[in-house]
């Protein structure tokens, strides 16, 4: 059968396709089969040496301040790297001259304009040396300025077809600067330390991932896949730290260390019904001795013997325990006692002169015999011990921050536990506690017994909402008898009117505390003497807001008992806090409003009558029925207050007596009037000064008062 011309046609281009799509569809099927397996592993070599995934970190949560202030942030820097082979050659060359000048003039105007057109064209040429893709622009640039640098010539074309390559790193920035840097925390020797280490996990967020690919050299770059994981931002914490008291208690620890030049110093401060830290300031000499920064955390890391300071649990004890009262005696033996092969003294100077005193003035005057001689006498074997351990003085406090030292109570558990062991624990020794340790015992004294659980954190945020809420804890409702809590507080009290720290004392308010020395290097005689002064104790004395203590160790000029080198710092915290916080003063209208009686009710008052009637609103007088006038007086009668019409206007003389100033202005004034006034408040009397004439002129002073 003849094939006609069209179907003659199809066939030859049905042969044509065959010879043509078969064989390639063959091979196709064959690169297949080869890439997937027969040189499959080759193949996954190649992407693993051209292809790689990075992990991106997500930006860092932010630290907030009691107040919201921005304690650390994360801030973005920008590395700039330049591909000079991705835009086309006219465009590249056309726009050499002007990015050149860009550069010099914004990036580094180190290099001239001529100097970044030769390097541009270097960069370009390869055709005596191996082409690169990887030529540092800048480092550490910053967001806004990289907004500025990607509108230059050839970088506005974008990465694609511009070659500009950006990558970015976070820095962490502290606006607030040295302010509570420890505390805070940073990065020590490749872990985070400080809040920024205890919530390390909350702050770095979710990590996601990047796919990048070499681009020789061992250099990675991102490539554009979109199948790339985004990072989740880490969440914001909010700490109890407040930026004024922690300002506060730098400065004044600050002046404190270079006035005494001691090894360290640390300040802390609590408020006294939660717990919450509202300033923790650490100051220590650097490596080569020269200044003073804060780069170790004194307050929670540093255990040692408090000296007078523990003073207070020694009497918690004896008072709890009733082995004493405040006006029990002692025999203090002139300041001077033997124990064993041991020999206590008084540092206080007119223990020399005593021997029978009070217990109170014990405490007051800070007798080491005193407290020896009762503990030693009154307590047996473990006894005295097992007391402070229910004090809690042997335990952590839990801080949310790494670091905190292991309290110590010496008891017969312990090999270092000797015959004098009590009496040496009874004002101090054989015992360690931190800073941080000390102030949450007296901090529970000023909280009328209460232990708080001391915290540094009171949320954390993500975006905006609140997922994880830190509240006051209580470590024990009771640490001993309400009769001995209020007994010490009177000791405390009596040691700022009387004791170790009256010269402390000021007029402004009261406070109350306790004073400490310790010698903390007794045990090696070749060794020059150590010494640690603390002050520990809280303000108002009536109404406790904030405990604060202040360690000073080993003071090496000025001084170095506790009350003349901690307590002056201890002083000036709170005196800056006082005059500067509303919330440590008592509120002038506290209580129910008195009854006002007729002598006390407001009279003879004159003025605009919305105003009149505002402020008779507020202080609570009702008026019956008020005038349909302008301008009014008060009168006040024996049960109730009147308001009554005035039109001093109508006077020839206007009578503006009783009225501020400006109303009283208001009347004369459009009378024809000039006014003189003087002082201020109200009206109480006007003068007409005489015209020519020996008449009343125009002019009049107002007496106001």
């Amino acid at each position: 059968m003849a094939l006609n011309f069209k179907d003659e046609v199809l066939v030859r281009i049905y042969a044509i396709l065959a010879l043509i799509v078969v064989p390639v569809a063959g091979l196709l099927m064959w690169r297949t089969v080869e890439v997937a397996v027969v040189k499959q592993a080759e193949y996954q070599q190649m992407g693993r040496e051209y292809f790689r995934e990075r992990t991106v970190r997500a930006e860092r949560g932010n630290i907030y301040s009691r107040n919201e202030n921005l304690l650390a942030t994360s801030v973005p820097y920008f590395s700039l790297h330049f591909d000079p082979f991705v835009a086309p050659p006219k465009v590249y060359y056309d726009n050499l001259d002007s990015l050149a000048y860009m550069l010099s003039l914004y990036v580094d105007s180190g290099f001239t304009v001529g100097a970044w057109r030769d390097s541009l064209i270097a960069m370009r040429d390869s055709l005596n040396k191996p082409a690169r893709h990887y030529y540092k622009i800048a480092e550490s640039v910053s967001y806004r300025e990289l907004q500025q640098i990607k509108q230059f010539p050839i970088f506005n074309r974008g990465r694609l077809s511009g070659g500009l390559i950006v990558e970015k790193r976070d820095e962490r920035k502290r606006p607030f600067g040295w302010l509570a840097r420890r505390t805070i925390g940073k990065s020590v020797d490749g872990r985070k330390v400080g809040i920024e280490g205890a919530f390390d996990e909350a702050l770095a967020g979710k990590s996601g991932k990047e796919e990048m690919f070499r681009v020789g050299d061992g250099l990675w770059l991102p490539t554009n896949n979109l199948a790339i994981v985004e990072p989740t931002a880490g969440s914001d914490v909010y700490t109890t730290l407040d930026v004024n008291i922690q300002d506060i208690t730098e400065n004044a620890l600050d002046r404190a260390v270079r006035d005494h030049a001691p090894d360290w110093g640390c300040a802390i401060v609590m408020d006294v019904k939660t717990g919450a830290i509202r300033a923790m300031a650490n100051l220590g000499k650097n490596t080569s001795g020269t200044d003073y920064f804060e780069m170790y955390n004194y307050s929670i890391a540093m255990a040692t013997e408090p000296g007078s300071t523990f003073k207070l649990a020694t009497m918690m004890a004896l008072l709890d325990d009733n082995k004493v009262s405040l006006d029990s005696e002692i025999d203090i033996e002139n300041g001077v006692k033997e124990f064993y092969d041991r020999t206590i003294e008084d540092s206080n100077p007119l223990s020399r002169n005593w021997r029978v005193i009070s217990v109170r003035d014990a405490f007051e005057q800070s007798s080491n015999v005193a407290m020896a001689k009762l503990v030693d006498s009154l307590y047996s074997d473990n006894e005295f011990s097992l007391k402070l351990q229910s004090f809690h003085l042997n335990e952590k406090t839990g801080l949310e921050i790494e670091g905190e030292a292991q309290p110590f109570i010496n008891d017969t558990t312990s090999s270092t536990f000797s015959g004098v062991s009590k009496a040496w624990m009874a004002f101090g020794y054989e015992s360690r506690l931190t800073p941080l340790q000390t102030l949450t015992y007296f901090n529970s004294v000023a909280n009328g017994g209460k232990m708080m659980k001391p915290y540094l954190v009171n949320e954390v945020r993500r975006e905006g909402k609140t997922i994880q809420e830190f509240k006051p804890t209580v470590i024990d409702e009771q640490i001993a008898g309400q009769r001995t809590i209020e007994q010490l507080r009177t000791l405390m009290e009596g040691v700022v009117e009387r004791g170790t720290a009256k010269k402390l004392k000021t007029d402004q308010y009261r406070f109350a505390g306790k004073t400490g020395t310790s010698q903390q290097n007794y045990g090696k005689r070749r060794r020059k003497k150590e010494y640690q002064a603390s002050f520990a104790g809280y303000f108002p004395a009536e109404n406790p807001i904030y405990s604060i203590i202040v360690v000073i160790y080993n003071p090496r000029r000025g001084g170095y008992y506790g009350g003349e080198v901690a307590g002056p710092v201890f002083r000036e915290i709170a005196d800056r806090i006082h005059n500067s916080m509303i919330e440590v003063h008592e509120p002038l209208n506290q209580g129910p409003r008195p009854v006002l009686y007729a002598s006390q009710l407001p009279n003879r008052d004159a003025g605009y009558l919305p105003e009149i009637v505002e402020v008779l609103d507020y202080v609570n007088v009702d008026v019956d029925s008020l005038p349909n006038t302008k301008l009014v007086v008060v009168d006040a009668g024996d049960e109730q207050v009147d308001i009554k019409p005035i039109n001093p206007a109508s006077q020839k003389f206007p009578n503006v007596r009783g009225m501020r100033l400006r109303d009283a202005i208001y009347v004369l004034e459009n009378e024809g009037y000039r006014v003189h006034p003087q002082g201020v408040g109200r009206v109480t009397d006007q003068k007409w000064h005489l015209d020519g004439r020996g008449q009343r002129g125009r002019d009049v002073t107002l007496i106001l008062n």
